[in-house]
């Protein structure tokens, strides 16, 4: 497996294959990154969440959506504002997970590149476990976005399936309005058209998370509805529309779960579809140190691009 997977890439078609660009000076960068416990390991040994303060401040991301901030809230939020005066951001007031064992999310601004000009720190009211953020963006003074950051419910399809449906509704035009929406997070779930994991390599009572039960009651292959929804509904997944094939986020860290799979993504909505100009994920020794999911960067123009 390669140790990174980044393009800055435009492409005619998949067929025709990728062909590069250069970087677009209008550019903004998006990351999503699950931090696994806050950062905070056995002891309160807080040692990878200063790795990741380090690695998150040499990445300088222009928007920034992180997930399980387990143990944040203490202090007044001390280690978010730590987090967003180390990397030179703005943190939006973060939301709360009512139900998932203090998991919860922020959303950080470069206040350089990005103004925020509304917020909603529970869009989903009360309805998804950990929580759904809503953020409207000006990006470069020029382009105007909507943001939403969530990560949906580990425990199983149906419960992310009812979740995706409160997303439906920003995928494409709604009540006349032709709306730019980007969704970042943690979804828990593989990518609309992602290979199929070999799921019977991990234990049976973790497959749960992942897979559907066939009519004869055993696991089978993975509960994609929830994706497939999102999909059906308008949002559209940038390696995709770059033509590049799909890096793993999350199943190298627990002995129990060594499998490749894809967890964590940005989004973007059908009208934001021509300003993708790039995607990452940083997988590398540093990146796999600092938590069991590795962050996922999306690069948009602020203007349409001609593929």
């Amino acid at each position: 497996m390669t140790s990174s997977l980044e393009a800055q890439l435009l492409t005619d078609t998949c067929g025709a294959g990728p062909r590069a660009v250069p970087r677009l000076d209008d550019g903004v960068r998006l990351v999503t990154f699950n931090i696994r416990t806050g950062g905070i390991d056995t002891g309160g040994d807080e040692r990878r969440r200063q790795a990741q303060i380090e690695f998150l401040s040499d990445l300088a991301p222009d928007v920034l959506a992180l997930q399980e901030l387990r143990g944040w809230e203490q202090g007044d939020w001390r280690r978010l504002w730590e987090m967003a005066n180390a990397v030179g951001m703005v943190p939006l007031p973060p939301v709360l997970s009512q139900r998932g064992r203090g998991n919860h999310l922020a959303l950080l601004v470069r206040p350089e590149t990005v103004r925020v000009q509304g917020h909603d720190a529970d869009a989903g009211r009360g309805s998804f476990y950990h929580g759904l953020g809503r953020v409207r963006l000006l990006l470069r003074d020029e382009l105007e976005i909507t943001a939403l950051f969530t990560h949906l419910c580990f425990l199983g399809g149906d419960e992310r399936l009812a979740e995706a449906r409160w997303l439906t509704g920003y995928g494409d035009t709604y009540e006349g309005d032709a709306q730019r929406v980007v969704l970042l997070g943690d979804l828990n779930t593989i990518g609309v058209s992602d290979r199929e994991p070999e799921w019977d390599r991990i234990p049976a009572n973790l497959r749960s998370r992942h897979c559907q039960l066939t009519l004869n009651g055993k696991f089978g292959a993975t509960d994609r509805r929830a994706i497939q929804l999102l999909s059906e509904a308008g949002w559209r997944d940038p390696f995709n529309l770059l033509c590049l094939e799909p890096h793993r986020t999350s199943g190298y860290w627990s002995p129990d779960e060594l499998l490749d799979h894809r967890s964590d993504f940005v989004l973007v909505n059908q009208h934001l579809t021509k300003n993708v100009t790039g995607a990452v994920v940083h997988d590398t020794a540093q990146t796999r140190g600092l938590s069991d999911h590795l962050p996922v960067e999306v690069r948009l123009s602020t203007r349409p691009v001609t593929r």
